[in-house]
């Protein structure tokens, strides 16, 4: 037992600095959600209000999406002891990822311990399902950037792990009241997937809960929390949210998509038109919509695509969640992940393990109905269960392997091992290398790079503008200037009508789109866009002062200046 200690310890640390090492420099640079997390909490600690003017907001508007507060909170202290940068930004991610492969032991523990095939290897299997998750590439790649979603994963697991352990101690029931509750603010599927695993633990352990004085306090607790939710659940904030990823309402990102609301339209009035308006209205109703045949195919796509092979463990979605040439789980996890699947369903089926398939299925409902399904972040809510089932996997194949003689088994541990290590150092070799140069351009490289030429150049010219091609470009002049958020705020602070709204700015800068021909000659300008696009933002000839690289020597943005009298 003391040398699992040991172990437990040494696996910490590894998590610790696999996430930690390079923080700041892996991926080389920000994308847009970071820097927008990042800035607002920076104005938070400073003014007490987000770059939109609101006091202490329990949802943050942000770039025309709006985001639970949590991770913007999380992000305050780290901001005030290390400054407004990279590392301070992404560091709740990697502290909260460092805590889930810590608590992932405790809440396998907790469920095999309470059962009799399992019992006895139960600390055995915690180890191994912490240090998979340790070395996880799905969760190492959310550990090391600002994603909300990872602070997720450790609460739902700290909840579960609470609610099982309650049953031991009853006041733990309450700590897993608070943690649910606090779910509700921490990630937008969250809020789907953890009241149903909340639920799911309440009907499989109803007759192990504790007294009723506890329970009581539960549904005080978390009803308290889901009354602060409800507001916001109905909000604009939320319904603009549901309508830019639904697969029900299309927008301009998605014209291949079938518009169902129009359909819908279009058949009531066919039904109008030939005497039957009462009957198109029961029947072509938009509330049907949920029940339209291709609709419904589409989710069941969707929801089932996140159990892809492909996606799972060779090529990942999204280049920004996973590393370059792989996916999001070890090709090595395959087997023992079946093998530990048919091993709890077979052998150790009961109401405590019963969560764990039902986790894996529930966590990527909420996917099956927006769209770029399947998608890392919407579903990291999986984890830990990969991992756990690849455990029981494992060691349930050491378990038979046992009985054999040593020269039997040695030489499988053995390669299990070599194995295992050949596909983590492929990894680690291709996110801590092929990262940085491979998809530098997906992690939006050159805007801290042209922020410094700007402030370098700034006080040479009357103006500054940022091409609104450069996408979303006042947040990452904000974040990478430093500027203050009192004097943000008496500028007026951010103005959003949509992506393309040209009213931001703030000291010499404005972020619009230009005609580089028809600029004023009587000031100068200094300029920053794109080549990349069409329409470019620069002609064939231009006064170009600094034109700003990828590491793989794509260009990503270029600094120019206006023609002058």
């Amino acid at each position: 037992m003391k040398n699992l200690k040991w172990i437990f310890i040494a696996i910490i640390i590894l998590a610790s600095v696999l996430r930690l090492y390079k923080l700041g420099q892996v991926p080389l640079s920000l994308e847009w959600d970071e820097v927008a997390l990042g800035y607002d909490a920076y104005s938070i600690l400073n003014t007490g209000r987000d770059q939109f003017g609101s006091f202490l907001p329990d949802t943050f508007r942000s770039l025309d999406d709006y985001k639970p507060p949590i991770y913007i909170y999380a992000d305050v202290i780290p901001t005030f002891i290390f400054g407004l940068n990279e590392f301070s930004t992404r560091l709740p991610s990697a502290l909260f990822g460092i805590g889930a492969v810590i608590m992932t032991y405790f809440l396998t523990y907790s469920i095999f311990s309470n059962v009799d095939y399992f019992r006895k290897y139960a600390y055995h299997i915690s180890l191994v399902a912490s240090l998979l998750l340790a070395v996880s590439p799905w969760h190492l790649q959310l550990s090391r950037a600002a994603f909300e979603v990872n602070i997720s994963v450790f609460i739902t697991i700290c909840a579960v792990f609470a609610f099982i352990y309650s049953l031991k101690k009853p006041k733990y029931f309450i700590l897993s009241a608070f943690l649910f509750g606090l779910d509700l603010f921490s990630y937008h599927s969250t809020r789907v997937v953890a009241p149903l695993i909340m639920a799911s633990l309440f009907i499989f352990l109803n007759n192990k809960l504790p007294p009723r004085k506890y329970i009581i306090s539960f549904v005080i607790i978390f009803g308290f929390f889901f009354m602060a939710f409800l507001p916001i659940l109905f909000s604009k904030e939320a319904q603009i949210r549901f309508s830019a990823t639904n697969i029900f309402t299309p927008g301009a990102r998605y014209l291949s998509e079938k518009d169902l609301q129009k359909e819908f339209l279009d058949k009531r009035l066919k039904d109008a038109k030939i005497g039957f308006d009462l009957a198109g209205k029961i029947f072509h109703n938009q509330r049907l919509i949920y029940l339209d045949y291709d609709t419904l195919k589409t989710a069941a796509s969707h929801y089932l695509s996140n159990f892809g092979f492909e996606y799972l463990f060779i090529r990942g979605d999204a280049p920004l969640h996973h590393a370059p040439g792989m996916g999001l789980l070890y090709i090595f996890e395959l087997p023992f992940i079946l093998l530990g699947l048919y091993t709890v369903l077979r052998f150790g089926l009961n109401r405590y393990t019963l969560i764990l398939p039902v986790w894996l299925l529930l966590a990527p409902i909420p996917d099956a109905v927006t769209r770029e399904a399947p998608h890392a972040v919407r579903t990291e809510l999986i984890l830990p269960m990969y991992q756990i089932f690849a455990s029981v996997g494992i060691i349930a194949l050491f378990k038979f392997l046992k009985k054999e003689p040593k020269w039997i088994w040695m030489p499988v541990l053995l390669a299990t091992i070599a194995v295992f290590m050949a596909n983590m150092s492929y990894y680690l070799h291709q996110y801590y290398v092929h990262t940085n140069y491979d998809v530098a351009g997906k992690w939006l490289y050159g805007r801290k790079e042209a922020v410094a030429v700007t402030e370098r150049l700034k006080n040479n010219y009357d103006a500054v503008y940022v091409s609104m091609r450069v996408e979303d470009p006042y947040i990452f002049w904000l974040y990478y200037t430093k500027y203050p958020p009192k004097d943000y705020l008496k500028e007026g602070g951010t103005i959003s009508g949509g992506y393309a709204d040209e009213r931001n700015h703030f000291d010499k800068y404005s972020f619009r789109l230009f005609d580089y021909n028809s600029l004023p000659k009587d000031k100068k300008i200094l300029l920053v866009g794109r080549t990349d696009t069409l329409p470019a933002d620069f002609p064939g000839e231009v006064n170009i002062i600094e034109t700003i690289k990828n590491p793989d020597q794509t260009t990503s943005l270029v600094i120019a200046e206006n023609k002058t009298d």
